[in-house]
């Protein structure tokens, strides 16, 4: 008996420190739980990664005569380029493009021309043969006249009835030369006009073989002009390199940016754009120059949005230009830039963490003199730590930064337990 009132007593001050313990921790917060209010300056910026190039650049593309359309190849493969970042001088060998699919083209075409150069030269000796027959018909034609017109001079000392028809006869000669002489001609024409469009099959058959060939000797790209080789991206943003294909419709292969005006190019997501200005302050950093920061502004906006593989929403293109250029910037470096999007001075300062929101009201939990109240706030801005508030807390107000148990909703009390 006495044993199990030992037992009883031991649980019964377990139970009783519990109780203290959770009634003081729900009162008074640990230490990192609350934050006093001070007065601060706050700067909102939109971080995003970005590529350093040149303004201006001279641009490397595939060469006209292999874009040429009616040589109908509308993508062509990069067989070799140079290393990416190589300085070059005017007319160093840049990349080679597929002359083999070229030369399978114009294979086909030297085969066309060939079956087509038969064609032609049988039309012309079909027409020969042809015409030289009329021109026998119409010679014939024209002796049968004769002899009717001699049969009818001498039909004079016959009778009425067979000059008659002598005189028929000869008309009817006469009329047979006509339609041969037709003939003759329709022939000539038909045989003319289809010896032409042979001609002219033959005469494009040629001209596009003569383009095969001068497409080939551009297959090699060289430098128009001093620099250092960027390869541009296809569609898919991956960099142009061997075994990649190039289309006609941007034939964009390289550049060769001129580093004395130094942009970066990068993207922002939608949900962001509107916060950003021409002219908005850009500090960036660069990964490969980590000891160094530059100062930039916001050039360009575009806009419309477009689809970037590396967000989930439609992205738009931003062009930061750098307030000066440096030695150590090179194309193609990354770029981490802070685009100050708004700034305030000697404003309340208050954790993100410390903001609750309830019934669609911004609010804190204020602790004064033992008692915690909750009170509305309106936030100004804010970054990723902090939010400026207009509200009637001073300087050395102390907040919470949780929600106790006791302003909890229903729901969340359920689902704090479960």
């Amino acid at each position: 008996m006495n044993k199990n009132k030992k037992y009883l007593i031991v649980a019964a001050s377990v139970i009783a420190v519990a109780v203290v313990v959770f009634f003081w921790f729900r009162i008074i917060p640990a230490s990192g739980k609350s934050y006093k209010v001070k007065r601060g300056n706050l700067e909102s910026v939109i971080n995003c990664k970005g590529e350093v190039k040149g303004e201006k650049f001279v641009e490397i593309n595939l060469p006209n005569e292999i874009c040429d359309e009616e040589l109908r190849i509308y993508q062509i493969k990069i067989v070799d380029v140079i290393l990416e970042g190589k300085v070059v001088k005017k007319g160093d060998y840049i990349a080679k493009v597929d002359e083999s699919q070229i030369m399978n083209m114009m294979t086909a075409q030297i085969l066309d021309k060939e079956k087509t150069d038969a064609d032609l030269r049988n039309t012309i000796l079909d027409s020969t043969v042809t015409l030289s027959n009329k021109r026998q018909d119409i010679i014939n034609a024209v002796l049968d006249l004769e002899y009717e017109k001699i049969d009818l001079e001498q039909s004079k000392y016959e009778s009425e009835a067979y000059q008659r028809k002598t005189q028929m006869s000869y008309k009817k000669a006469e009329l047979e030369v006509q339609k041969i002489r037709r003939d003759y001609l329709l022939a000539k024409n038909r045989l003319k006009i289809q010896v032409g469009r042979f001609q002219t099959w033959v005469n494009r058959l040629q001209k596009q073989i003569d383009s095969y060939q001068v497409a080939i000797a551009a297959t090699t790209i060289k430098a128009p002009s001093d620099g250092i080789v960027m390869f541009a991206k296809d569609h898919s943003g991956k960099t142009f390199g061997k075994d990649s294909e190039i289309s006609i419709w941007r034939p964009l292969i390289a550049t060769l940016p001129d580093m004395s005006v130094v942009i970066t190019e990068t993207y922002i997501k939608e949900i962001d754009i509107a916060k950003v200005h021409l002219n908005d302050s850009v500090r960036i950093s660069i990964d490969a120059l980590p000891d160094q920061v530059f100062l930039g502004n916001v050039i360009k906006i575009a806009t419309i949005g477009e689809d970037h593989k590396d967000f989930d929403m439609k992205a738009f293109k931003i062009i930061i230009r750098f307030e000066k250029s440096d030695v150590g910037l090179k194309p193609g470096m990354s770029s981490n830039n802070d685009i100050v999007v708004s700034n305030f001075r000697d404003k309340l300062l208050v954790p993100l963490q410390a903001i609750f929101t309830k019934n669609g009201k911004k609010i804190v939990y204020l602790k004064k003199s033992g008692h915690i109240t909750e009170q509305p706030i309106e936030v100004i801005a804010q970054n990723e730590v902090y939010a400026s508030v207009e509200t009637i807390l001073k300087v050395g107000d102390v907040l919470l930064l949780f929600q106790p148990e006791e302003f909890k909703v229903e729901a969340e009390k359920i689902a704090s337990r479960e």
